[in-house]
């Protein structure tokens, strides 16, 4: 859609067209400024079930969402946590309790045996897998301001990984600057980013803030 500057009585610039412009300096910005802020359905005190997806976009039109990685029938155990093509029904792989005990957990639904977000460890870098839910602080998270799931105790946050070229790379074709996610198959219709711990506020916000989508 193009936009064009009417004119206006005095020189100054219409409503019109100061919304063009800011619609027009908004494609300009980087993702990360774009990035939304705390949610308040997973901020809420009594907790959130549903799916959640990364704020942004990036190369996936449908968004990334938590997911649980294989068939809900057929868990693949040894594969560590995703964010995955969101589904356009919420399926039982990507739905997800946080919080709703109050105890920043977040818990797979599906399964009758309580499953939960596991950090491997408390580091940079670190994925996350599903463990038994118990007390362990690496399965606490706190839902932050930036709109981050922040390990409870640290200053690292669940983020997506980035792949192919980096942000000062130049991206080849059909990349973005994030790179391309992994593909699920090989039309690449699905597509997931493995989920991994970084330091809160240093990196890209476009890579670590979530939002319900139910």
């Amino acid at each position: 859609m193009k936009f064009q500057r009417k004119p206006s009585r005095g020189g100054a610039m219409s409503v019109s067209a100061v919304a063009a412009a800011s619609l027009m300096l908004g494609a300009l910005i980087p993702a990360s400024v774009h990035a939304g802020p705390m949610d308040p359905a997973l901020a809420a005190d009594g907790g959130y079930e549903g799916r959640i997806r990364l704020t942004r976009f990036l190369d996936e039109p449908d968004g990334y969402c938590f997911d649980v990685p294989g068939p809900v029938d057929n868990r693949m155990k040894d594969v560590p946590m995703v964010a995955h093509t969101c589904h356009a029904d919420p399926l039982a792989d990507q739905v997800f309790e946080f919080n709703v005990r109050g105890n920043g957990r977040i818990r797979w639904t599906y399964e009758a045996t309580a499953l939960c977000f596991e950090a491997q460890a408390a580091e940079v870098g670190a994925k996350l897998d599903f463990n038994a839910c118990g007390d362990e602080p690496i399965q606490s998270f706190d839902y932050t301001e930036r709109g981050e799931f922040r390990l409870r105790d640290s200053s690292l946050c669940i983020h997506v990984e980035k792949t192919g070229p980096g942000p000062r790379q130049q991206p080849a074709e059909g990349q973005d600057a994030y790179g391309r996610g992994r593909s699920v198959n090989a039309q690449y219709t699905h597509l997931m980013r493995f989920l991994e711990l970084r330091t809160c506020g240093t990196e890209d916000p476009a890579m670590s803030r979530w939002q319900s989508t139910d």
